[in-house]
């Protein structure tokens, strides 16, 4: 194998090393952390020394990381170290996860039953039962059915009450009403009539009209008899006329 290949080789390592690292944590490698989502989102400014082979990755807010794949280092520092202590810093150790498992298991029986739990606060079918028909029971006692009927005398006062009441088909004479002999009096019958005496003025206002089946003379009527003097009779004929011919027209 020539050292270019395995130069290449060890670039495109350290290259996956390099991108490991700035993914490994975000607590102890915070700007490297920053730069990796960056390079996620394609906002980072990229500058290659090509005397040093270093990478020089910076973003927006000046966050900057210096790679050099060629040493494997990482600002300067080996890109395995790193990674090492990315891999211890991120484990914990015994203490924390027993502290950890106890705390969940108080806050798990604390939040839900057990497998064999019962709920105590809950009725048999013999209970309900029993409880349903006692109701029913009392129910019956207290309360009338819905289609249930009341005599006269179970509701207060409806016996004086009906007593002041008339019945729903009764009759009053005239007699009964108030002033009503009085007024009939001022009225007249139905059928009743008038004779012309009976009525103001009437013969008076008969005598100046003619009556309906009254006719004129000619001389009644003003200037008719003129007027039918410049009339032909409704049977005139014409017994002659004047031929003329073209001639005879002057135009």
């Amino acid at each position: 194998m020539s050292k270019d290949i395995a130069s290449i080789r060890e670039i495109q390592h350290n290259r996956q090393l390099i991108m490991q690292a700035l993914n490994k944590n975000t607590t102890n490698f915070s700007n490297y952390s920053k730069i990796s989502e960056s390079l996620k989102e394609g906002n980072l400014k990229l500058t290659l020394n090509p005397l040093t082979d270093e990478f020089l990755f910076q973003d927006k807010k000046n966050n900057t990381v210096c790679i050099n794949p060629t040493k494997g280092t990482l600002n300067e520092k080996p890109i395995n170290e790193l990674l090492l202590k990315a891999d211890v810093d991120n484990k914990a150790d015994k203490e924390y996860v027993d502290d950890a498992i106890a705390k969940e298991e108080e806050r798990a029986n604390n939040a839900y039953a057990t497998k064999e739990h019962t709920h105590p606060e809950l009725a048999d079918k013999t209970y309900v039962d029993n409880k349903m028909s006692s109701e029913v029971t009392r129910a019956e006692n207290e309360y009338s059915k819905k289609t249930h009927t009341h005599s006269i005398s179970d509701i207060t006062n409806l016996q004086e009450t009906l007593e002041t009441k008339a019945n729903k088909t009764h009759t009053h004479t005239i007699a009964n009403i108030t002033n009503l002999q009085e007024t009939l009096n001022r009225k007249s019958d139905v059928g009743h009539t008038h004779t012309i005496a009976n009525i103001t003025n009437l013969q008076e206002t008969l005598n100046t009209k003619a009556n309906k089946t009254h006719t004129h003379s000619i001389s009644d009527i003003t200037n008719l008899q003129e007027t039918l003097n410049t009339k032909a009779n409704k049977t005139h004929t014409h017994t002659s006329f004047t031929t003329f011919t073209a001639d005879d027209i002057t135009l």
